[in-house]
């Protein structure tokens, strides 16, 4: 499954990386404020589209996806970044994340 990560590089010395998760009915397009705010100040940053969602693939099968299936699409994610990022999430992608940290 092709996922969309949009991904911003540190504009000053890097601090660490930050993952951001969205919410229902979004994409990572949400967090793009978010991901130059953050990137400016020393971030690398991370938005996934969960598949389903913005350019992500899934689409037609947005209606059978469950938070362990966004899970697994979490993981992923973290999985191509170097370093043990700062995850964001709003809403949806809060409880995502309780269910990855729990």
């Amino acid at each position: 499954m092709q996922l969309e990560i949009i991904t911003r590089q540190a504009k000053t010395e890097k601090k660490g990386s930050i993952l951001f998760i969205h919410g229902v009915c979004h994409g990572a397009w949400c967090w793009e404020y978010y991901a130059d705010y953050f990137s400016s100040n020393g971030y690398e940053t991370y938005a996934l589209s969960l598949r389903g969602h913005g350019q992500s693939e899934g689409k037609e099968h947005l209606d059978k996806w469950g938070l362990s299936d966004y899970v697994a699409d979490v993981l992923y994610a973290m999985s191509t970044i170097k370093d043990r990022p700062i995850l964001i999430g709003h809403s949806m992608g809060g409880a995502i994340l309780q269910k990855l940290l729990g």
